[in-house]
């Protein structure tokens, strides 16, 4: 009756009234019966058409309720109890009816709310993934928000991704070194449970009261424990968001059954664009990230003409000479990371990629030449780049830069696709790459390009070495962005378009014979296993 009541004389609550207002807004009614939930929502829809004022106390109650809301919320005394569900449809349905009659307050004032309300990175996994869900659904009633909404929820996960790396980074050697480990896989599999949190809310709430109830120990070793764990935490939180994102962004791109490959729906499109245009706005600036990038890494292999694209894009940013030294750096390692790991990337792609690479190699050397007396990554830094990215891409595609040729009599032949064999004249130039590329990149190419008959380079690494191969600031990292993916969750997404490294036929055999110790044959496998991983210890900015 008393809501009737004030749905009757709606039209005289104006400011004056303005403290009645606050409290009717702030009446607990998500956990009451249907028809008080209706009749409420309905005085809601007439107070904002009424008096736009109101819009802001409005939305950012209903936009509070969509954050992760304690079981109490539900359980009013004399009313049957609620569930999350139930209550996070009743909020969605009330914003829903008030966007439907004011369309204009989606982008002025909900909006900046549902930014403002985004939990901080310090809250717990339930109250990110729960604020995130509710965001994704809040764009299916209010498509206009899209694009901004989904670069927030980007920009949010890539400050947990790299604040996982500055943690890492900040821990003593010995503890950053074993989760490292951990996080690797590389721990027995009681240790690995412990990575991420209990995906049952009910026991999670119990989790936190227990860690309230802990004794605090002002020791160093307890505040080890205690940083190893937020990490833990952490990582736990990022998987599930970005897992997500994935099975969001799952909705709208191909699925791998469509006749024509290359036919692509104008909601896939403009997904992939979406993703794309994020990407190159908040995730390629962002140096340090380690798996948001690979939503990207996901959607383009989604569909021929997606990978084409982004490769493109990359490949025009990085031989770009007017764009910052920095920008070209980082497409060229995406460039690399790519084409090395993306699976479903056809041959054909993969070679076409490798040649544009190299072309553009030779009229650098052969245009630069002049105006080089030795090697120096800070004068030719993007040359460095893009010859580190070949063979990086050499080591894990080489399979297919081999192309079977037929001569005139018919005679089949296995040569290396036109224009790799520049690598020769590019590795004897005066600019010397191989000592200043990533050392770990460097030996494995040698290795591999040395069995293969491709080219021989120990000559000049030799030389490097007597000669010292210089400080850390003249050399290039190895950061590859899509190193190997990590996280339990939502790795699902990403196994099967993955390459994962693989050794080199004959190569472990030829290694052995020709190995003087074991210690020779553990450096060798740290080698690989650097090359798989990017030499994460390596500067990444």
């Amino acid at each position: 009756m008393t809501l009737k009541a004030l749905s009757n004389v709606v039209s005289r609550l104006d400011n004056s009234c303005a403290t009645l207002v606050k409290d009717i807004v702030a009446t607990s009614w998500v956990g009451r019966d249907g028809l008080f939930v209706s009749a409420f929502v309905r005085l809601l829809g007439n107070l904002v058409s009424a008096h736009a004022n109101y819009m802001g106390l409005v939305t950012k109650m209903l936009v509070r309720n969509l954050s992760f809301l304690p079981t109490s919320t539900g359980n009013l005394p004399g009313y049957v109890f609620v569930d999350r569900n139930t209550i996070y449809d009743r909020v969605h349905y009330a914003l829903q009816y008030i966007i439907a009659l004011v369309p204009t307050a989606a982008s002025s004032t909900l909006f900046p709310l549902l930014v403002a309300e985004f939990p901080h990175k310090s809250e717990r996994k339930l109250e990110h993934t729960c604020y995130l869900a509710n965001m994704l659904r809040v764009v299916e009633y209010v498509p206009a928000l899209r694009h901004k909404v989904l670069s927030v929820i980007t920009d949010r996960v890539i400050k947990i991704d790299i604040e996982i790396q500055v943690d890492l980074e900040e821990l003593e050697d010995d503890e950053g070194e074993e989760l490292e480990a951990e996080l690797k896989g590389a721990l027995k599999e009681k240790e690995k449970k412990d990575v991420g949190a209990n995906d049952d809310e009910e026991e999670e709430e119990e989790e936190v009261e227990d860690d309230g109830n802990k004794t605090d120990e002002d020791s160093d070793e307890e505040e080890d424990k205690d940083t190893v764990k937020a990490i833990r935490e952490t990582v736990d939180k990022l998987d599930c968001m970005l897992d997500l994102l994935f099975k969001y962004y799952s909705q709208f791109l191909p699925d791998g059954t469509e006749k024509d490959p290359n036919s692509c729906s104008s909601t896939a499109v403009n997904t992939f664009e979406m993703i794309h245009n994020t990407f190159n706005t908040t995730i390629l600036p962002t140096y340090r990230s380690r798996y948001t990038q690979f939503l990207l890494f996901w959607a383009a292999q989604k569909a021929p003409r997606f990978s084409d694209h982004f490769c493109v894009s990359m490949v025009e940013k990085a031989l770009d000479n007017i764009s910052p030294v920095g920008t070209r750096q980082a497409a060229t390692a995406y460039i690399a990371s790519y084409v090395a790991r993306a699976k479903l990337m056809p041959a054909k792609d993969v070679r076409a990629v490798v040649r544009i690479l190299c072309r553009w190699l030779s009229e650098f050397v052969d245009v630069r030449s002049v105006d080089c007396n030795g090697p120096d990554v800070r004068k030719f830094r993007p040359f460095y780049c893009v010859v580190q990215a070949i063979m990086y891409i050499f080591c894990f595609r080489w399979r297919e830069l081999r192309e079977e040729v037929e001569d005139e009599w018919g005679v089949v032949e296995t040569s290396w696709t036109a224009g790799l064999d520049v690598m020769q004249k590019v590795i004897t130039s005066r600019f010397n790459p191989l000592k200043v590329c990533s050392p770990a990149v460097v030996d494995m190419f040698a290795k591999i390009a040395n069995h293969l008959q491709f080219v021989f380079c120990y000559t000049i690494i030799e030389q490097n070495k007597r000669k010292g191969r210089g400080r850390e600031d003249d050399m290039l990292d190895s950061y590859f962005p899509f190193d190997p993916f990590l996280l339990k969750k939502s790795k699902r997404w990403i196994d099967e378009c993955y390459v994962e490294w693989k050794p080199v036929p004959g190569l472990e055999d030829e290694e052995e014979e020709d190995s003087d110790s074991n210690a020779d044959e553990d450096e060798d496998e740290t080698e690989a296993d650097e090359l798989d991983s990017g030499d994460e210890g390596s500067e990444t900015s």
